[in-house]
């Protein structure tokens, strides 16, 4: 948990310095004056700033809890799947690998990623476990159709024939950070991890000593359709629109994960914005965000754009600005010392509550359950951070639609 907090905490404060060089290193390359030479230094620089950002979304959402993103599944092609990433291993490991998954088996609500992870968890550890005895091995994958109080499951099994798990880790399995991995060969999070997922998605994950010798781990799923879900949309750069869900669940929360975030196109088309109302007026976006460097990028982009920016370095000053002359959308921080982002957007709803539609949080967590519920229930937008030119222009299209929805 310690390192759970270090790693979320060290992630955020990189998270604003990381947003502005991503966002000038895109507006350096886009300056039409910058010579042939510079451009292809500032296309390396877009992309390892964009590298980075990778590196630590990863962080955040390995120490983020998450509710998984359910799509119906078959295992086969799952499975399929989850070997073809492990072919280059079973084929110089020397294994076998034997599937029995029946054709008949109910599809699963699953979260494809996130069960991605825990298959190649599983399968991985085998081979470890098969690869310590110096010799070749054999890896079972198999499932069954079952049932318990609660209804119909479907339980997955991963045998190997390796030497077994001692009698002393047994109890501790499921524990972070307890393996029997050599140094640099693991870090003994795949099954804490695994084991989160799989009750992130209602079921079960355990181990059993294989009667031939060996190991296996059971891993029971429900099937039909889990926790209920609220949705709120997340503008991802790169991604567009992702679908962002928080689940109401009883029982402990999830472990994190390093899945992606879904995503795909809201409903309906977003034409692109004007940034001149019908009377000939620049359409004015208010920015508040207490980073001057993010302040800097967001008015030249929305200045560039045709549209009058709006800087406001904390939320007493913007909210000035919403009373005397209010701007026809707003960008907000989520996280501001003094008045944080929601407590501005429940401010703004009380002076103009249809400007308080025109208004997302911009946020390097937007897996936050505090803030997607908040946006969920006000139906206001989400813009992840670091972002890119063209998502911030996407997002005040999608803001300045709301008047003509």
């Amino acid at each position: 948990e310690a390192i759970g907090m270090l790693v979320a905490g060290v992630a955020h404060e990189l998270n604003n310095p990381l947003a502005s060089i991503v966002a000038f290193s895109q507006l350096l390359r886009t300056d039409p004056d910058l010579p042939a030479d510079l451009r292809r230094q500032a296309d390396l620089l877009v992309q390892e700033a964009n590298r980075t950002r990778s590196i630590v979304q990863n962080l955040l959402d390995f120490a983020r809890q998450r509710a998984p993103e359910r799509v119906e599944t078959d295992l086969g092609p799952l499975i399929d799947s989850v070997l073809g990433l492990q072919s280059y291993m079973i084929s110089r490991d020397r294994l076998r690998v034997e599937v029995d998954i029946p054709s008949d088996l109910p599809p699963l609500l699953l979260d494809r990623a996130q069960m991605q992870q825990v298959l190649v968890n599983l399968t991985v550890n085998a081979a470890q476990a098969i690869a310590q005895a110096g010799r070749p091995g054999l890896i079972r994958i198999a499932a069954r159709a079952s049932t318990t109080d609660a209804g119909p499951t479907v339980v997955i099994s991963v045998a190997d024939d390796g030497p077994g798990v001692a009698n002393a880790m047994r109890d501790r399995l499921f524990m972070p950070f307890v393996t029997s991995k050599e140094p640099g060969e693991g870090t003994g999070l795949g099954l804490s991890v695994s084991f989160g997922i799989v009750a992130g998605h209602g079921g079960t994950l355990r181990h059993e000593p294989n009667p031939g010798g060996g190991a296996v781990f059971l891993m029971e799923l429900p099937v039909g359709r889990g926790p209920v879900e609220q949705t709120t949309s997340v503008m991802v750069p790169g991604q567009g629109y992702a679908v962002a869900r928080a689940t109401a669940r009883s029982g402990p929360p999830a472990p994190p994960s390093t899945a992606p975030v879904p995503s795909g196109p809201l409903p309906g088309p977003v034409p692109a914005a004007r940034p001149v109302d019908p009377g000939g007026r620049r359409l004015r976006v208010l920015v508040l965000d207490d980073e001057a460097s993010i302040r800097e990028f967001l008015g030249r982009v929305l200045g560039r754009s045709g549209y009058e920016p709006i800087l406001a370095s904390t939320g007493a000053v913007a909210l000035e600005i919403v009373a005397s002359d209010p701007p026809d959308a707003i960008l907000c921080d989520h996280r501001m010392a003094g008045m944080s982002g929601t407590e501005f957007q429940s401010a703004v709803a009380a002076i103009d509550p249809d400007l308080s539609r025109r208004f997302a949080f911009m946020s390097g967590d937007v897996l936050n359950p505090e803030l997607l519920s908040f946006a969920t229930e006000r139906g206001v937008q989400v813009l992840a951070k670091p972002f890119d030119i063209a998502t911030v222009a996407t997002m005040i299209d999608r803001l300045l639609a709301v008047d003509r929805a």
